[in-house]
């Protein structure tokens, strides 16, 4: 279910319009290496700032702010569509993963709720499919939530015309934390397959 890990980088690139990527260069400054903090931290920091406004102190809240700048620079949000007709999603582009996971039109639990949900019934190019293992569903847990669903094919697209079928997640089961304050439909892995 995971993208070709050189697939994935050059599709990203090419949503970002940064073909020339591999000429740019890192910069240490002063941030350096206290700025790599633990990835899925960085992403939920939203529903982190959101528990700590009332019971943590002035000095906490300072921190959490300076970390979620380093979140807005770290993180990547973009249009994807799925399906036939296209069913729009706001996906965070995830290099840490490498499956391709939205909410399912099922999805009735409160992680689910504040989101757009992938409605198969409403595509006409969609399929019910298994993993290489002959599974057809699936349970993972990341070090901040828990999703739970179905695979999938159908027509992703990024844009008018960057559209291929791909294998997905149609989670039916979403942990509240951290998915009901996450401001992201869904995850596009682009992790390199190990």
């Amino acid at each position: 279910m995971k993208l070709s890990g050189v697939a994935g980088l050059s599709l990203l690139l090419q949503f970002l319009g940064l073909a020339d990527a591999a000429k740019w260069s890192l910069r240490r400054g002063r941030l350096s290496t206290t700025t790599a903090l633990r990835h899925e931290a960085l992403l939920f920091a939203r529903a982190q700032r959101a528990r700590a406004s009332s019971s943590v102190s002035a000095a906490s809240r300072e921190r959490l702010l300076e970390a979620m700048k380093v979140v807005h620079k770290t993180a990547y949000w973009g249009q994807m569509s799925l399906g036939t007709p296209p069913q729009p999603f706001k996906v965070i582009f995830d290099t840490g993963s490498g499956n391709l996971i939205v909410p399912a039109s099922s999805c009735t639990v409160p992680g689910c709720l504040p989101h757009r949900k992938y409605d198969a019934k409403a595509s006409s190019s969609a399929a019910q499919v298994q993993n290489e293992k002959g599974e057809g569903s699936s349970e993972i847990t990341f070090g901040t939530g828990q999703v739970s669903g179905d695979f999938y094919k159908d027509r992703l697209c990024i844009g008018e015309k960057l559209c291929f079928d791909a294998n997905f997640i149609a989670a039916d089961k979403m942990t509240t934390e951290p998915f009901q304050e996450i401001p992201f439909d869904g995850i596009m892995g682009l992790g390199f397959k190990d």
